[in-house]
């Protein structure tokens, strides 16, 4: 079958979907298997912007903004608490337990099916979604060593809002080995990854913003402080193939007496299995059990460990693994595999892209209008994000990053606007990849009667009238005179985002436009350099 053709196919009834939101045997058997992928009829998220979901929107975006101001423990906070440890945490006897299907392995947790070996992971499945924004192959990624703890919350893998499958609901631990020894974890841990397009941070103010999809290791604690049945070094989800879930939780039990070497590869091993590495017998390899010291990812064929590791016939992505070490070689090359999903090393240069393309800038549309957000987002390498801001008379009423990476049948970004209230709305995209570059987009548009425009003393508008223009800025830049340009920042990255005037069909519902008055387009570029969580 031609390959864009099963894309097509599997698209209908696959999107992205949080880890373990599957029920225990429900969707395990039969042809485009995937763990992290659940069947969906694709349809693309309302959002109700009614006067009374506008308030309910307004409170939630307060409380986020608290929570998120929370002081986080500092760096240099480490070596306080190593040397005055608090007290060990109460047993896991009342943890929730592992979601329903899921099994634990040693040091990764299984679908059921998978761990018995009863079903394999479907690889089409990953080829199938690869045209989602943000799914392509290489994509860039960040692995974010959290030393200080943090509130972790239960259900599905989401880095930014600590969410863990994983996770005993409560504040995980800190690292009690002090400052110097986790900087010496990192450091090892970033050498065994220093090949691939994967960033290691470990400053908390270093972690990135929520809007970037990223993997997050928990490093210290106990198996006791997480919700699985049996000891462990270590623990990850395992058999997400092509490594979908592209904002995992995973955790090394780093104890304070933990050698340097042995915490590092832990922390490897679980970030592969995060990625859709199996166990095998190559001893010089993280992703093995013999235990040896400083190992490293393998770039060889090495023969997979089951058996002896986690079960018989239970490498969740053997079939994966075949295409680096050939059909039924039930081996797995790892560097192959990371190289495949994160490129090499080399920065990531260009500044991603967005283009709204509806609702169009300037539009006037009549009350009780539903209304159709899409914009097309893109960037050269994979492994970006993306965001919305909505304001309504200048107040943002919503701001959100889209998990779910929800898109229309035309692979654009996209949410179904309803109930909106009169006014002067806006409506921002933000797209952000892993190298600081961020780039916006906005466009302004009325529900209802337009509210009077003031003319100056010259007769002119206090708008400054419609320039058409597109403008890409450097925050850095004073001059004033980037309009209509590209502007390059320090990293000798440009972002221009083109004005192409487009309306999308939604349904029967249309854009149902009265008046279409064009202005100039908001767009802007920006070259974080002090990375922080947002």
């Amino acid at each position: 079958m031609d390959p864009r053709m099963l894309r097509t196919i599997l698209m209908g009834v696959l999107v992205l979907a949080p880890a373990f939101l599957l029920g225990a045997d429900s969707a395990w058997a039969g042809s485009g298997y995937h763990p992290h992928t659940s069947e969906s009829a694709g349809r693309v998220r309302e959002v109700d912007l009614s006067a009374a979901s506008v308030r309910v929107r307004r409170a939630a975006l307060r409380a986020a903004e608290r929570r998120d101001a929370q002081p986080t423990l500092a760096w240099d906070a480490l070596d306080d608490i190593a040397a005055s440890p608090p007290e060990e945490r109460r047993a896991n006897s009342d943890a929730a337990g592992l979601p329903d299907g899921w099994v634990q392995r040693g040091s990764v947790v299984l679908p059921g099916p998978v761990a018995r070996g009863e079903v394999q992971v479907d690889p089409d499945v990953i080829f199938a979604i690869e045209d989602v924004p943000g799914n392509k192959y290489p994509r860039k990624h960040t692995l974010y060593l959290n030393f200080v703890g943090a509130e972790m919350l239960g259900g599905f893998d989401n880095s930014a809002e600590n969410r863990s499958a994983l996770a005993r609901i409560g504040p995980y631990p800190a690292y009690l080995g002090g400052n110097q020894k986790a900087l010496s974890i990192a450091q090892a841990v970033a050498e065994d990854l220093a090949s691939y397009g994967v960033q290691v941070v470990y400053l908390p103010e270093d972690r990135p913003s929520k809007t970037v999809p990223y993997t997050m290791q928990m490093m210290g604690g106990t198996w006791q402080d997480t919700n699985i049945d049996s000891p462990a070094g270590g623990v990850a989800p395992g058999a997400d193939c092509g490594a979908l879930g592209q904002r995992h939780v995973v955790y090394t039990f780093a104890a304070a007496g933990m050698g340097v070497n042995t915490a590092a590869n832990t922390a490897s091993q679980e970030a592969g299995h995060a990625w859709g590495l199996d166990h095998t017998l190559n001893c010089g390899s993280v992703m093995s059990y013999c235990g040896v010291a400083n190992g490293v990812f393998s770039d060889t064929c090495d023969p997979l460990c089951e058996s002896q590791c986690q079960g018989p016939n239970s490498a969740g992505c053997r079939i994966t693994h075949e295409m680096f070490c050939g059909e039924d070689s039930d081996q797995q090359n790892e560097a192959q595999t990371l190289a495949w999903l994160f490129g090499g090393s080399e920065p990531d240069v260009e500044a991603p892209t967005v283009d709204i393309i509806s609702p169009l800038d300037g539009t006037q549309f009549e009350t009780g209008v539903d209304i159709a957000l899409r914009a097309e987002v893109d960037d050269d390498y994979g492994g970006f994000g993306w965001k919305y801001v909505l304001a309504l008379n200048g107040e943002t009423v919503l701001e959100e990053v889209d998990y779910d990476r929800n898109i229309d049948d035309e692979y654009r970004a996209a949410l179904n606007l309803t109930n909106l209230q009169e006014g002067n709305w806006s409506v921002t995209v933000e797209v952000e990849d892993h190298f600081d570059h961020v780039t916006s987009q906005t466009v302004n548009f009325v529900v209802g009667d337009p509210p009077p425009v003031a003319e100056d003393d010259t007769g002119g508008t206090e708008d400054g009238g419609d320039t058409g223009d597109s403008t890409t800025d450097d925050p850095g830049d004073d001059t004033g005179d980037s309009a209509g340009e590209d502007d390059d920042d320090d990293k000798g990255c440009a972002c221009h985002v083109g004005s192409r005037g487009r309306t999308a069909p939604w349904g029967a519902l249309g854009l149902l436009a009265i008046a279409v008055r064009r202005r100039r387009r908001q767009i802007s570029f920006v070259s974080r350099h002090d990375h922080h969580h947002r």
